[in-house]
């Protein structure tokens, strides 16, 4: 829909369209440059018209061409008909010779004879742009003239004035949404003119007011709309379009009114047209009726008095039928997915990369603009994580339907992200012929390697990530009680080892509550170990990770509702039979009896690690802590406690 009026005013002679209703048509393009185009690549229109004076009078009114390049959208137009002529008598004679006499006349003509266009699409909501327009005005009159000699008498002469105008304007347009649409003109915001050699024609010279005009298109059903256009001089023009469907082409009926203070009566006239729009071509049959009687002689006061502002449309014009055809080229690829719009889901964790292929970063909304059932393949590039473009999945869209389609991210293992930082995602999507469809850019969120989003389930992430490191730091420790471990029974060796490990990392670590109270920040088994302290999460994360690196299974406890403050702790498989318990404690309530994936029962013990006394007392406080919130209290059956295996 376009944003740009014409400076002759708001008059279309196809009617008012709203042409978001047409398939890659600008049937308006007799009298504007559209801003918000549907043309795709390369469109030709010629428009022939008949106007019904005391004879019809029939000429080509304009041809034009409009080339689309991605946003940008140029247009040149040839107009020899967008003319108007008036021949009147001076009210002066002359006598002849013969002694009969000569009327002398005024001969006055306004040619549009071309004009440019240029828009661009800022983005889905927001067009701008200009259009250039070259008129010519020429003035003839005969004057009488004395000659002066051996015998005095009188001549007639012709004045000719040649005046060539330039009118310029700006124009721009706002989607709010797929069924409004607002816009915003110039009328004759720039104009450049000759002056006439005679001061007499001044009088004579096209209306050049500046004035602004604004237009609302709405569309109240899918294939209706209503167009309104009101110009700051108090004109306006109305319009009710409707489309029906046939198969594939459209076949539209318009209606619209205009009202201008130059013009009897109120709403002077009206412009019905019918439409046929196919894939390949648009044909339009329209017409203007006009309520006053118009006689074929005006007076030239009236003339002189008023003026006139636009050529096609004004006091002196009269009834008129219009053809117009439009013959579309595309010499690309059609587009047959557009992308409406795109939802991001997820903010980048890079510590939870694996999170990310089973859940999708992105919803977007896309339409398929063919009658065929398609396969698209939806894709991403994240601007700081991706350097390609990550192809993942394929979905199906029913023809001319409209789906949400999931968008998988994929995020490298080892990248380095230091701190959080706005950045945009990219998302395209392919159809099965390989051929980016469409495109879309939207911001999201990345924060840092040791960002958390809060889940317990993904501090195993945490775990995994630096096992090398924790199974060479296990190992060194461990290899200092080889002579003790040597002596155990198989049974108890996992047992023993966990307290080793533990009693040997206490001696240099401190418990350090995040400052900023908020699940938003884990430490890697390293960096805790280098730091010499943290919260529960980074205990926890460091002693699963040295027990798991040496194969010693383990599990985090997710107390979700303990005093309104979620907390963590650690279980340990000791591997240990139900009869074998009586190994290391005596206390049934010191240990939770879990199956393995056999079906096999074994002896489990959860582990308080913020309690940097000694394993006895981090493990009688962690079953203290697990009996009262998950078995005394049913949190276990409640939700209120979660048991999240490690691997």
């Amino acid at each position: 829909m376009s944003a740009l009026t014409m400076a002759q005013q708001s008059f279309y002679i196809n009617g008012l369209w709203n042409s978001d209703l047409l398939i890659s048509s600008e049937l308006n393009s007799e009298n504007n440059f559209p801003v918000s185009s549907n043309v795709k690549d390369w469109l030709f229109s010629v428009s022939y018209g008949s106007e019904f004076s005391g004879r019809t009078n029939s000429y080509l009114n304009q041809i034009s061409v409009i080339k689309s390049f991605g946003n940008h959208l140029f247009k040149a137009k040839y107009s020899p008909g967008f003319q108007k002529e008036f021949l009147f008598s001076t009210g002066q004679s002359i006598i002849l010779s013969d002694t009969n006499s000569q009327s002398l006349k005024a001969d006055y003509v306004y040619k549009e004879l071309f004009g440019f266009g240029y828009s661009y699409n800022l983005n889905e909501k927001i067009s701008f742009g200009f259009n250039l327009k070259f008129f010519n005005q020429t003035f003839t009159q005969e004057v009488i003239k004395p000659v002066f000699s051996d015998t005095n008498y009188l001549v007639i002469e012709t004045e000719k004035d040649d005046i060539d105008l330039w009118k310029a304007d700006l124009g721009m347009s706002y989607k709010f949404s797929e069924n409004f649409l607002v816009s915003l003109a110039s009328l004759n915001l720039l104009t450049s003119e000759s002056n006439p050699q005679y001061d007499y024609n001044k009088n004579f010279l096209l209306n050049t007011d500046r004035s602004f005009s604004f237009a609302v298109y709405i569309k109240p059903l899918q294939n209706s709309a209503i167009n309104f256009i009101y110009e700051t001089d108090n004109s306006f023009a109305g319009s009710l379009n409707q489309f029906f469907r046939l198969n594939n082409d459209k076949i539209g009926i318009s209606i619209t009114a205009y009202h201008d203070k130059f013009q009897n009566p109120f709403i002077n006239s009206i412009s019905p047209s019918l439409v046929y729009s196919s894939k390949y071509f648009d044909v339009a049959l329209s017409g203007i009726k006009y309520f006053e009687k118009r006689k074929d002689i005006s007076s030239f006061q009236k003339f002189s008095d008023d003026g006139i502002k636009n050529l096609l449309h004004n006091q002196f014009s009269f009834d008129r039928v219009n053809l117009t055809f439009n013959f579309k080229l595309n010499t690309k690829a059609e587009q047959q997915i557009k992308i409406l719009d795109a939802e991001i889901k997820l903010d980048i964790f890079p510590a939870l990369s694996e999170e990310y292929l089973d859940k999708p970063i992105a919803i977007a909304k896309v339409v398929n603009l063919t009658e065929k059932l398609l396969t698209v393949k939806p894709a991403i590039r994240i601007n700081g994580i991706n350097k390609d473009v990550i192809q993942l999945g394929n979905f199906q869209i029913a023809a001319f339907d409209t789906a949400e389609i999931p968008v998988y991210a994929f995020i490298p293992e080892n990248i380095q992200i230091d701190k959080a930082t706005l950045s945009y995602a990219e998302i395209y999507f392919f159809t099965n012929t390989e051929q980016q469809e469409d495109e879309i850019q939207k911001p999201i969120l990345i924060n840092s390697v040791n960002s958390w989003d809060g889940e317990v389930k993904n501090l195993r992430y945490f775990i995994k990530k630096d096992l090398a490191f924790s199974q060479s730091y296990a190992k060194q420790l461990l290899s200092n009680y080889k002579s003790q471990l040597d002596t155990l029974p198989n049974s108890l060796a996992d047992f023993y080892k966990a307290k080793i490990i533990f009693n040997n990392i206490i001696k240099n670590l401190s418990y350090v509550s995040d400052p900023r109270i908020k699940w938003d920040f884990v430490q890697y088994p390293s960096e805790t170990l280098k730091l010499k302290g943290g919260d529960c999460d980074d205990l926890s994360v460091l002693f699963s990770s040295l027990l798991e690196s040496i194969g010693i299974e383990t599990a985090l406890i997710d107390y979700r509702s303990r005093n309104d403050i979620r907390h963590v702790n650690v279980l340990v498989n000791t591997k240990l039979s139900p009869q074998q318990a009586l190994l290391i404690t005596e206390n049934d309530s010191k240990y939770f009896i879990r199956k393995n994936e056999s079906g096999v029962d074994e002896v489990w013990i959860a582990v308080e690690t913020t309690s940097l006394t000694d394993f006895d007392t981090a493990w009688s406080l962690g079953s203290e802590i697990f009996n009262g919130e998950a078995i005394d209290k049913m949190g276990l059956l409640n939700g209120d406690v979660q048991i999240i295996d490690v691997y």
